[in-house]
């Protein structure tokens, strides 16, 4: 693996602009999973919500961080959007695939391989010929990152090394979203504008302890972020394992209070359906989704780009969104499969 500490500006730049990459691909699968629960499963819908809302907080962070050490984001540019099914890096096995998938046990492994901070027993899908290769991929086969963590930590020691008396920091603070701008679940963390090495170290330690929490050493302690909530991986083994965890519970089996799934009201949804497969009225609706899902990339866009109000507006096309979504998956497919329609978050750039 290259030595972050002797990585050049433009390698710092290509990490951060991966980083991006690799939170926007874990929202679709997180918000198909939501959608599907039909609005009977409070509970579930309550924890994976959460979830969502922190990974978006975790795209815009490290936006922030690329912004202030003078990148410039493309979200929508550069085909950085992913296209599912995809591959996605970081762990062992070193690719597996990430669909687009109603709520169950195949998305919550899903789930689970993503976040994992390195725990035995945790067995992703593996990837099929036709999962789409990112760039974040490329990547991490390139430099051997294994977990989410080591991906983040190699950031945050290349930042340290080229930040000389506060020279690597010289983004227009104009481009910054903030905690005014935006606002997560009040229990999930703050928003960091990053304007010099203590703030971009904040940044990025947050998004690696929501999404893993401690990668050392697991323990009864040490399964909560910062703001003393669950990790994201920890969260999804509660829904995984059916129960929640007290306090003194080991990582490995929450023993608390039961969660209850209402199986009958998940939507039935076809995994990674494509527009393209459907046809007439159904096709419609889902280039209509995809219409709303391109323009709320489009809006983020802006908002990273040096207009932080836009967010406002994409707050409203985030609503648009799931109303599209939970119409599509209450449509009945035509092909004698029993399964219904679903989102399937193409970016029509």
């Amino acid at each position: 693996m290259t030595d972050p500490s002797k990585w050049t500006i433009e390698q710092l730049h290509v990490h951060l602009m991966a980083a991006i990459e690799l939170e926007l691909m874990t929202i679709p699968p997180y918000l198909t999973a939501l959608y599907s629960l039909g609005g009977e499963n409070e509970k579930a819908e309550e924890i994976i919500r959460s979830v969502v809302m922190e990974e978006m907080m975790h795209l815009a962070l490290a936006a922030n961080v690329l912004n202030a050490v003078g990148g410039k984001p493309e979200l929508t540019t550069g085909g950085y959007v992913p296209r599912y099914p995809a591959k996605i890096p970081f762990h062992e096995p070193e690719t597996f695939q990430v669909s687009l998938l109603p709520y169950g046990q195949e998305a919550l492994t899903t789930f689970l391989a993503i976040e994992n901070p390195n725990h035995s027993g945790v067995e992703p899908p593996p990837a099929s010929a036709e999962a789409a290769v990112p760039r974040v991929y490329e990547l991490a086969a390139e430099y051997g990152y294994k977990t989410i963590g080591e991906f983040y930590g190699a950031i945050e020691k290349a930042i340290q090394a080229l930040d000389t008396n506060g020279g690597l920091f010289t983004g227009e603070a104009g481009r910054q979203i903030g905690p005014d701008i935006f606002r997560p679940d009040p229990h999930g963390g703050k928003m960091i504008e990053v304007k010099d090495l203590t703030t971009a170290m904040e940044a990025l330690e947050l998004i690696v302890d929501q999404g893993e929490g401690d990668v050392k050493d697991p323990g009864p302690g040490e399964k909560f972020d910062p703001e003393g909530q669950l990790a994201h991986f920890y969260l999804f083994k509660e829904l995984s394992e059916g129960h929640e965890y007290l306090k003194d519970d080991s990582p490995e089996k929450p023993t608390g209070p039961p969660i209850t799934i209402d199986s009958a009201a998940i939507l039935p949804m076809k995994p990674n359906l494509r527009a393209e497969d459907l046809s007439g009225a159904l096709r419609e609706e889902a280039d209509s989704f995809n219409a709303t899902y391109t323009r709320l990339l489009g809006q983020i866009q802006e908002a990273i780009d040096g207009q932080p109000k836009v967010l406002f507006s994409a707050y409203r096309t985030m609503i648009n969104l799931k109303g599209d979504a939970e119409a599509l998956l209450r449509k009945p497919l035509n092909d004698g499969s029993g399964l219904n329609a679903g989102p399937t978050f193409q970016f029509l750039g």
